[in-house]
């Protein structure tokens, strides 16, 4: 044998132990990781659950846990899982990431002014802060020309959430006449009351004050004054005289 034909067959020696320790390693050891690693599983429910909770359990079954989106939800506590990819019951390898949408919690904002705008332009206002109306009413109005939100129940600048409910009063246009206020003083509670709803106003509160010197039941103040002019119908308060000291 020649030198040449010596040094060949080492060669092809060393290749044979190289090549049949490659084939042993990955038949024992890597192939097995690979396959156990890409092993499939069925997808579990966390929805509903807190993102910390949700995020053990699915790490626990060797999937790994990522917040992708926030959405504001009132009726939940913050971050809890609302949505997650893949959904349950699918077939997913370990290891898998799973995207989870969690809730952001109660978010508040300043109420804007909305007097003065058509009611179209300010539901689309409220609608993009998930603001409730409870309630829209309508009144004459003298400066507002119809369709337009002449008042609403919660003062521009409060800080409030999509919890709080928001009533608007919009305009009719100005009224066929005005109302008004009649004078009360000196009458009968009575009488008062009857002149009130005669005018068109609504009886507001009644106060009762001591006094000897007047017939009781003897109205001695109102409010508004009699002599102002509305253009809807509003409450008229009153002082009412009662005997100091009562048989």
């Amino acid at each position: 044998m020649t030198v040449r034909t010596r040094n060949w067959f080492r060669i092809l020696t060393v290749f044979f132990i190289v090549t049949l320790i490659f084939v042993v390693t990955m038949d024992q050891f890597v192939l097995p990781r690979y396959v156990s690693r890409g092993k499939e599983l069925t997808m579990v429910e966390v929805r509903n659950r807190s993102f910390t909770e949700a995020k053990n359990i699915l790490l626990e079954l060797g999937f790994r846990a990522i917040a992708v989106d926030t959405l504001e939800n009132a009726e939940l506590p913050p971050e809890t899982v609302i949505d997650q990819q893949p959904l349950p019951g699918a077939a997913v390898k370990q290891g898998r990431m799973v995207r989870l949408v969690i809730t952001s919690g109660e978010r508040f904002f300043s109420m804007p002014n909305l007097v003065g705008k058509v009611l179209k332009a300010a539901q689309l206002e409220l609608n993009r802060q998930h603001l409730n109306v409870s309630s829209i009413t309508d009144e004459f109005s003298s400066d507002k020309p119809p369709g337009v939100v002449t008042r609403q129940s919660i003062r521009p600048g409060l800080m409030v959430s999509s919890k709080d409910a928001l009533e608007l009063v919009i305009s009719k246009g100005p009224p066929p006449s005005q109302l008004e206020i009649p004078d009360l003083f000196g009458m009968n509670l009575n009488e008062a009351q009857a002149a009130i709803r005669k005018a068109g106003f609504k009886v507001g509160t009644i106060r009762y004050i001591p006094n000897d010197e007047l017939v009781a039941y003897t109205v001695i103040r109102q409010h508004p004054e009699w002599g102002t002019l509305f253009d809807n119908p509003v409450p008229i308060n009153l002082e009412v005289t009662i005997a100091s000291h009562p048989e």
